[in-house]
């Protein structure tokens, strides 16, 4: 269903696009030859005017996370430590449709629920049983099951909302995936690598998991080269954690992007010929195929993230394995 209202929008917006042939900024204000774009917007050309580089950063620059609050009269952000950026919003939305999908679940114990219900607590003891239970184990596991049920579904909101359509170029017509931002993706990494840390110390002491980053009975010289390898490859985990995420939800948007940047250039090429407009089947047509892989990769990804967080945190409990 959504893949089937993402090709209506994406198919309306270019027929509508492509027809007039107007050039947005990145805040969607529409500016017309000559003129100058709205309050929020930087100024722009007519399609026709644009070279094929201004395309393409136009439309990829709907990706980029900007600042929405404070603004000044004209609409420019004002510094300020407590600035929001457009990726913040989404993130509490997720938060709060994570409580309105959950809070009947965990009030569903005791009588019978409804079908959304059940398929719900069937995700959580997936989740629980064959990633939590399949690394840890039932008795060490139990611990940490409500914070990688969290990491799933944070991730997985997040990711789902980014494939609802736009109705606009700005917040908050204009829906951001929030994970498609390393600062995002890199916050989430930055707690496993601490819980990696914490546990791991908690488990065999500060000096006991330092000590146990180098395997044993390797000869003498190859140990200090081998302790900062293995200090690089703790930090190196997260970080790995960090770019798979972001890149994948970047890349599926920004494709997307190109591909409808595509009959924007071939208009241009044409002169804004009435042939331009055979454009858009192979180009939406690729559009739509891609977000159809990327609803599948909404949730593919968040159980990579949340499964290798599992394990690199019960690698660091149980160096020896």
């Amino acid at each position: 269903m959504l893949s089937k209202l993402r090709a209506f929008w994406i198919c309306l917006v270019v027929a509508v696009g492509a027809a007039s042939l107007p050039a947005q900024d990145g805040h969607g204000a529409t500016a017309q030859p000559g003129g100058h774009a709205g309050a929020q917007g930087h100024g722009g050309m007519h399609t026709l005017e644009m070279s094929a580089s201004d395309i393409f950063k136009h439309q990829f620059s709907h990706s980029v996370p900007y600042q929405i609050w404070p603004l000044d009269e004209s609409g420019k952000p004002i510094e300020s430590p407590y600035a929001v950026y457009n990726v913040q919003p989404w993130q509490w939305i997720c938060l709060g449709l994570m409580l309105a999908v959950f809070l009947p679940v965990v009030g569903s114990f005791g009588r019978s629920p409804g079908r959304f219900v059940r398929i719900m607590r069937g995700f959580c003891l997936w989740i629980r049983d064959e990633m939590v239970y399949a690394v840890m184990g039932k008795e060490e596991g139990r611990a940490f099951v409500p914070l990688f049920l969290f990491t799933f579904f944070f991730i997985a909101f997040q990711n789902v909302i980014g494939l609802i359509p736009s109705a606009g170029h700005h917040f908050p017509a204009a829906i951001y995936t929030a994970t498609g931002t390393p600062y995002v993706t890199g916050a989430l990494a930055a707690i496993t690598l601490a819980l990696m840390l914490g546990f791991g110390i908690k488990k065999n002491g500060l000096v006991g998991f330092f000590k146990g980053l180098v395997p044993h009975g390797l000869p003498l010289p190859l140990v200090p080269i081998m302790f900062v390898i293995e200090l690089i490859s703790l930090v190196v985990k997260p970080f790995a954690l960090t770019i798979r995420l972001f890149a994948n939800m970047l890349a599926g948007h920004l494709v997307i992007a190109a591909a409808i940047a595509l009959v924007f250039l071939f208009a241009k090429m044409q002169g804004g010929a009435i042939t331009s407009y055979l454009t858009l089947v192979p180009c939406v047509g690729m559009a739509v195929f891609i977000y159809i892989i990327e609803a599948f990769i909404t949730l593919l990804q968040a159980y990579i993230f949340t499964f290798l967080s599992i394990n690199f945190v019960y690698q660091a409990m149980h160096q020896d394995h």
